[in-house]
């Protein structure tokens, strides 16, 4: 973001070089706080019963996990006496805690909505013991923890919406509200992700223009309007990962689509017919932390997170994962603060999902999605 204007952006070689060398300093250093308990985190193992020295813990798929594996992992074995096992996936993530009879499969997940919210309302989170095991929360910009409830998952990781277009295509595709327009209607098509609805309405919602961001979801006098505009983008291409929507631009199936930035970023360069857009007027989605209900590590996985909220941490990660993060004076790699919200004031532009305001309409929306798919 920081004001930089699109035509600024793709003018300037993005720097995505990640130093290696500052990264060895840094986990020097992880490893040295280690012993002197450096950023609230205790170098120690927690108490309340934990019984082993591995901690498992469930991320996104895809690129996710192994930029999560590359960024946390050496941080956290060099920060306590343990071992990070990470396991990756979203289908089914609450199924499985349900169907674990109080014995869960992995004690810390990541949650994005709905999966935040149907996990707490369920019981499949521990409420999180902030004052005890978890300080770096104060250093939370303000208004991510406003969002939703913080008081089972605490607001870290997210990243905005992207745009991604042939750049063959006639005129460029900068806005949401490009999606209905002539350029890409007589184009080849568009794909979405299929697997989170939310989040191509929430695009749809900020092109339709007829409430403030994305409110459309939130307030049912708007929702045909909103279903018209998602109708009217010619759909062609559901995709469930990076990869899909990667080989249906490789196969001409689509000429744009609805992704995340997160997952092109450091990847676009790869993929030399195809480019994004960051639109000004954007929505994200927004990883709430928590810890599973049942684990014996309850401690321990508090402390992860505490340690996923310090600055420093979300600082390197910025190395190996685009995205934006949720502690105040996080120094992002090269140019990502240009893209991403690193203040209050940034961040309240996004519209980000309230699953509570979309709850009692999320039936009418996953029906609508489920017809779009089949039909």
């Amino acid at each position: 973001m920081s004001g930089s204007s699109q035509n600024e952006r793709e003018a300037t070689p993005r720097d995505t070089n990640h130093s290696s060398a500052s990264r060895r300093a840094f986990l020097g250093a992880a490893g040295a706080a280690a012993t002197t308990g450096l950023a609230g985190c205790t170098g120690m193992l927690g108490g309340g019963g934990d019984s082993t020295t591995t901690l498992r813990v469930t991320v996104w798929s895809g690129n996710y996990v192994e930029r999560f594996k590359k960024a946390i992992k050496p941080i956290f074995e060099s920060r306590f006496d343990a071992e990070l096992e990470v396991l990756s996936g979203w289908n089914s993530l609450l199924a499985k805690i349900k169907s674990s009879s109080g014995a869960p499969p992995f004690d810390v997940t990541v949650a994005c909505e709905p999966i935040y919210y149907n996990g707490r309302k369920q019981g499949l989170f521990e409420p999180l013991r902030y004052d005890e095991n978890i300080p770096n929360i104060d250093n939370v910009i303000q208004h991510y923890k406003d969002i939703r409830p913080i008081s089972h998952g605490a607001p870290v990781d997210g990243a905005p919406l992207a745009i991604l277009y042939n750049k063959n295509l006639q005129q460029p595709v900068e806005t949401w509200s490009d999606f209905t327009s002539p350029t890409v209607k007589q184009s080849s098509g568009v794909g979405i992700d299929s697997g989170f609805w939310i989040y191509p309405l929430l695009g749809a919602g900020v092109g339709t223009d007829a409430a403030t961001g994305a409110d459309e979801l939130y307030q049912e006098q708007y929702h045909d309007e909103l279903l018209t505009t998602l109708e009217e983008w010619p759909i062609q291409g559901w995709a469930s990962s990076g990869t899909d929507i990667w080989q249906q631009f490789q196969n001409g199936i689509i000429d744009a689509a609805q992704w995340y930035f997160d997952q092109i970023y450091y990847d676009i360069d790869k993929h030399e017919n195809v480019e994004f857009s960051m639109p000004a007027n954007n929505a994200a989605w927004m990883d709430n932390w928590a810890v599973v209900s049942g684990t014996n590590k309850r401690t321990l996985g508090e402390e992860f997170i505490n340690m996923l909220l310090d600055p420093e941490v979300q600082s390197k990660w910025s190395e190996d994962h685009p995205l934006f993060f949720s502690a105040k004076g996080v120094d992002y790699a090269g140019d990502l603060g240009e893209y991403v919200p690193t203040t209050a004031e940034e961040a309240e532009k996004y519209s980000i999902p309230h699953w509570k305001k979309v709850a009692p309409y999320s039936e009418k929306f996953s029906n609508k999605f489920t017809r779009m798919q089949t039909n």
